[in-house]
């Protein structure tokens, strides 16, 4: 099996995009239907998340806690025989605290006819490797 298709780097490079502009259509339809989300383990929202529709749900949620700038930025891209994983830094200032926070953040989105099918977040970018044989 070979690595993954340059269109699996298409959709993630543009789930970056679409989130920065604030376009949650475009945003959430580069997920399949049936797609599984899992945030870092650590959050309360922890657990998969199933469906399109409830993966939207979650993001608005997040949407609706920040405030201002909101901009996740692509640090790093790489893809596995079976995932792609992208490292980012996540830039927000909470709605009710004004507090900022950068988090760094590693994404493995799993990709099949251009939609995400599984994506899992990872607070600690040396777990998202191993979790997909990468060492760093």
């Amino acid at each position: 099996m070979s690595a993954v298709s340059d269109e699996a780097i298409e959709v993630t490079r543009n789930w970056f995009e679409t989130w920065n502009r604030g376009d949650l259509d475009a945003f959430i339809d580069l997920y399949a239907v049936d797609a599984e989300l899992t945030p870092p383990s650590s959050w309360i929202e922890s657990g998969t998340i199933s469906g399109r529709q409830a993966i939207r749900l979650f993001f608005e949620g997040l949407r609706q806690a920040w405030e201002g700038e909101d901009a996740a930025i692509l640090r790093d891209l790489c893809r596995t025989r079976e995932a792609v994983v992208a490292r980012m830094d996540w830039r927000v200032r909470g709605r009710v605290s004004g507090i900022e926070t950068h988090l760094s953040i590693t994404n493995v989105n799993t990709i099949e006819h251009g939609k995400i099918i599984r994506q899992r977040h990872y607070l600690d970018h040396a777990e998202a490797l191993k979790a997909v044989g990468l060492a760093e």
